[in-house]
């Protein structure tokens, strides 16, 4: 783009917004391009700047400030700059100057911000592009203290630039024009020749310089005649004015900017003048006052209102036309995202039925299981039951001893086969997480104020299923283990493991309390954990190490 400025060749914004059309859409995608969003506009301000379309441009200088104020919470300097060349454009250094006024307090702590880093070296040149403007127009309105005191500024912020940015020719270029221009202008206030011809041999300097960008050359060769052109009339050199002067109008034939067929017109008026032409002066200059005239009028300032809105409304084109692209891409990704989710529930379903199945097949195996084991259960014991029968008829004097055990025996068979009945009747089928879960629960209800610690270790199948009738003589077992724990040892530590090896379930029970004295006999808590482990046809082993505690190792084969 600069290379485009270089050779005078400008787009309309039309044009512009079409060939930027790729890039916006790339940086809009990425909340990570949000700096990338100020070059973008920065484009379309410049080429609006330099082909005279100040509406357009003041319109950007709007976008520039609301990203500033987004994403930094700060007043844009890019935006501060543009609105000050807008007000240089339409000649109004009254309001260039309010404009510093109210901003001057924010450009003179851009030192203190850019060292934070809070400023990139666009920002630094951005403030200094409105100094020098600013400068320009307290010196044109004689205001001499506030123009130095722009200066100042200025000349400090550059300082902190060319130490940070020194191997940047562009940065180093746009100070350097900033910097000669400046005390160009102060020169001009104190009517200080030798320091105007400074300025000329500055800007020479760096026309000439191989290092200067070429998209600034034209700008500086038009500030050159520019500048020469008044130098050379105000002190009467006719023929270098001349020679200026035709450069220049050279270079603003083609120019739609109104004001620069004044500033030509003026310099011709006064060259006349000087000349001893009087007449023709007086006709150039009434021209140059009508061009003046012109480019005041209320038709241009509606011109750039046109301009303004003419960028607002093909941007928005833009946003709508990304706007519908967007709907369209979500509305395909809705579409897949229907398909992908009608695929998801077909396969679920799908999943669902197999897994019901599976279900359903363990549930009948697990069934099949408990009609074998009440075959198995039940049948020795009732053969056992008929056994005792027939002894309690005997005449061997023990009729009591076996009436009461066959009573005993028979209520266990009973409880075995209403326990297999409530297995084969439920929904509710236990599995061995639910013993694991059962008991650390129990553990916790009784463990409130956090007087002991818990370890439960568990490596089991946890989908393994156990019947109701083990669940609840188990789990009878350890709360009597607990208890025992709880009312006879002193400790701090209860220790659990569950393992299964295919149908074999081992517990192992601990404390870390004393035990028992060896002498000591059973307790009834005991006999009756004796007793269901019995009633389980399991097997179970105390090792007690009194006074270093014990443990307890219970094991049945799951049914």
């Amino acid at each position: 783009m600069r290379n485009c400025l270089s050779e005078q060749v400008f787009f309309t914004h039309k044009e512009l917004l079409d060939m930027l059309d790729p890039y916006r859409q790339v940086i809009w995608r990425d909340k990570k391009n949000e700096a990338r969003k100020h070059d973008y506009y920065g484009i379309l301000s410049n080429q609006a700047q330099m082909s005279g379309r100040d509406g357009e441009m003041l319109y950007y200088a709007e976008k520039f400030d609301k990203l500033e104020q987004e994403s930094k919470h700060r007043r844009s300097l890019t935006a501060l700059s543009i609105i000050a060349i807008y007000y240089e454009g339409q000649r109004s250094n009254e309001k260039i100057k309010a404009l510093y006024e109210k901003e001057k307090g924010y450009l003179r702590g851009i030192p203190v911000i850019a060292d934070k880093e809070k400023l990139d070296k666009y920002d630094l040149v951005q403030a200094i592009t409105l100094l020098e403007q600013s400068a320009r127009a307290l010196y044109e309105l004689n205001d001499t203290l506030s123009g130095k005191e722009a200066e100042r500024i200025l000349e400090a912020i550059a300082a902190l630039a060319k130490a940070k940015y020194k191997d940047d020719l562009n940065v180093m270029a746009r100070i350097a024009v900033a910097q000669i221009l400046s005390f160009y202008r102060r020169a001009v206030a104190e009517n200080n020749a030798p320091l105007m011809r400074e300025a000329f041999q500055c800007l020479d300097a760096m026309l000439s310089d191989k290092n200067t960008l070429e998209y600034m050359k034209p700008y500086l060769y038009r500030t050159i005649a520019d500048l020469k052109t008044a130098y050379y009339i105000h002190y009467a050199d006719i023929d270098s004015a001349s020679f200026y002067l035709g450069r220049y109008e050279e270079m603003v034939k083609d120019d739609p900017n109104l004001y620069s067929v004044f500033v030509s017109r003026k310099y011709k008026a006064r060259l006349l003048y000087t000349e001893g032409k009087y007449k023709e002066s007086a006709d150039t200059y009434e021209k140059a006052m009508n061009a003046l005239d012109t480019s005041r009028t209320l038709l241009v300032r509606d011109i750039d209102d046109m301009m303004y809105a003419r960028a607002q409304s093909e941007e928005q084109q833009i946003l709508l036309a990304d706007a519908a692209a967007r709907n369209k891409e979500a509305e395909k990704r809705l579409f897949a995202a229907s398909a992908l989710i009608a695929l998801l529930l077909i396969a679920g379903w799908f999943i669902i039925r197999y897994i019901r199945r599976r279900q359903k097949n363990r549930l009948m195996e697990f069934k099949l299981n408990m009609a074998r084991n009440i075959h198995d259960e039940t049948n020795p014991a009732l053969l056992y039951a008929k056994a005792l029968i027939k002894a309690s008829r005997s005449e061997n004097g023990n009729g009591e001893l076996v009436t009461a055990e066959l009573d005993s025996h028979i209520g266990h068979t009973m409880a075995l086969i209403r326990s297999l009945s409530h297995d084969l009747k439920s929904d509710k089928q236990y599995i061995l997480y639910d013993l694991v879960a059962k008991t650390e629960q129990t553990l916790k209800k009784l463990n409130t104020g956090n007087e002991f610690a818990i370890s439960i270790r568990s490596g089991i199948d946890k989908k393994r299923f156990i019947s109701h009738y083990q669940f609840s003589q188990l789990m009878s077992v350890l709360n009597e283990c607990i208890t025992n724990t709880i009312k006879h040892a002193s400790f701090d530590k209860i220790n659990l493991t569950f393992a299964n090896n295919g149908n074999k379930l081992a517990i192992t029970y601990s404390d870390n309390g004393k035990g028992w004295e060896r002498h000591a006999g059973a307790g009834i808590g005991m006999r009756n954990m004796e007793e269901r482990i019995a009633q389980l046809n399991g097997e179970w082993e105390i090792d007690n190490d009194y006074p270093n505690g014990y443990r307890i190792h219970i094991s049945c084969l799951l049914r």
